[in-house]
């Protein structure tokens, strides 16, 4: 049976970049650089601004911000490495990096919200006085930080699951610093010391619910996954629209990264005269109407059920 292979073939509707090599935007690196030092000197003065008022928030904030430069530091390096041509042992490159890299960002803020758990927990028995008005000028100099940072990153933070993973990190603590602030105003007119405490459980809450949908969508990519709102269904039927295409099967889609797409399928077009036409058409389709960037079709004029290695069959004796 013939059989015609397409590996992500160009047509009309399809750019230049729907290539191997995924050129990573300038401003992107940019505003993770920019992120992350302004991050990292506010850790040191907030760590600082938690010892010297007893503000367990202040510390805990301070941890977060030190797990913020490390997500931010890892989000530009897996930023840098996406950028990377494909070679012969990585074919695709290396988009997964940015993948990894927001998984391992969702895993720390996990560990994290462990480490805090334990210091709440002794607060809540042990209450320590606090100083609340270094408490809240700190608070108020961390919430200026963070609210930098976001604006930052939020603009680039739609399509890319790395930076997105860095801006959750930074929208946590940014609302980490309000509560802070609204613990250290509440210790300053009533003396109640719990409330620094409370504080800290509400940050533990903001990290576990911000990381959680990213671990869950990290994982899903990795786990080759479909891709968010695309349908199989109306892709199989899209393609089975196509003119001399009577079926559609082995089809398969997943994610390489965020926004970038791959599909493998076998289209039966029993007419040869239409097979190229009918190639094309296909991946065009799936372009333009599907977002899918990387497609692999595999022409037959009769259905192949088993493309795996068992449908060639294996030597006697195994």
């Amino acid at each position: 049976m013939p059989h015609e292979h397409n590996h992500e073939q160009s047509c009309a509707l399809e750019h230049e970049g729907a290539h191997h090599h995924h050129h990573v935007p300038h401003g992107q690196l940019q505003a993770i650089k920019a992120a992350f030092f302004i991050t990292a000197a506010f850790m040191f003065v907030e760590a600082a601004g938690g010892l010297l008022t007893g503000s367990m928030a202040l510390l805990s904030d301070s941890m977060h911000m030190l797990t913020d430069a490390a997500a931010l530091g890892m989000s530009f390096f897996a930023s840098r490495l996406a950028g990377l041509k494909p070679d012969s042992s990585r074919t695709f490159g290396y988009r997964r990096a940015e993948v990894v890299a927001a998984l391992a960002n969702a895993m720390l803020l996990w560990l994290l919200s462990g480490y805090m758990l334990r210091e709440v927990y002794a607060r809540f028995r042990e209450p320590v006085a606090v100083l609340p008005g270094p408490m809240l000028v700190v608070a108020v100099i961390g919430l200026l930080a963070n609210v930098a940072c976001a604006r930052l990153l939020h603009a680039h933070s739609s399509g890319n699951i790395n930076i997105r993973g860095a801006f959750l990190h930074v929208l946590s603590d940014l609302a980490g610093s309000v509560a802070a602030i609204v613990a250290g105003a509440i210790i300053y007119f009533t003396g109640w010391f719990r409330a620094d405490t409370i504080v800290s459980l509400l940050i533990i809450v903001l990290i576990l619910v911000g990381s959680t949908e990213l671990l869950f969508e990290a994982f899903h990519i990795l786990m080759e996954g479909a891709p968010k709102g695309i349908s199989l269904k109306a892709l199989a039927h899209e393609l089975r629209e196509i003119d001399g295409v009577s079926d559609v099967h082995e089809l398969h889609v997943w994610s390489l990264s965020s926004g970038f797409n791959a599909l493998s399928a076998h289209l039966v077009v029993k007419d040869k005269t239409k097979q190229e036409a009918a190639l094309k058409a296909a991946i065009c389709a799936v372009s333009s109407g599907f977002n899918i960037r990387h497609t692999v079709f595999q022409v037959e004029t009769e259905p192949v059920e088993n493309s795996s290695c068992d449908a060639c069959g294996r030597p006697s004796g195994d």
